[in-house]
């Protein structure tokens, strides 16, 4: 097993731009004042960009603990004041988790033995 550390660092920092968005939109425009936002984002652009390379093997490797885990981490830290934003963001991580998980049934029913 690999596991998730840079598919966890780049989650964190596309979480980290979701908020900043969400957080300039409240006045429902982007401008200069909304640039720390941005810049606090940014904070974690270097960890998240360091290991990219490792990401498809760490999410071709992905156990269904592991599907579980990025889920429940994605949904912990994302934290938005336009519910609505934040409901359809929980649903694609739902819809994610399930082709994720559909995608290890798949490996698994290819990896085991045919019957004769």
């Amino acid at each position: 097993m690999i596991g998730i550390k840079e598919t966890k660092e780049l989650s964190k920092f596309v979480i980290r731009l979701v908020e900043a968005l969400d957080k300039s939109m409240a006045d429902s425009k982007i401008d200069f004042l909304d640039a720390s936002y941005f810049i606090s984002a940014m904070m974690s652009s270097a960890e998240a960009f360091n290991g990219i390379n490792e990401i498809p093997s760490e999410i071709g490797d992905l156990d269904e603990f592991e599907i579980q885990d990025l889920y429940a981490y994605a949904k912990s830290e994302l934290q938005l004041h336009n519910e609505n934003l934040e409901e359809i963001i929980e649903a694609s991580l739902e819809i994610g988790l399930k082709v994720l998980s559909l995608r290890q049934l798949m490996k698994k029913k290819s990896a085991a033995p045919a019957a004769v």
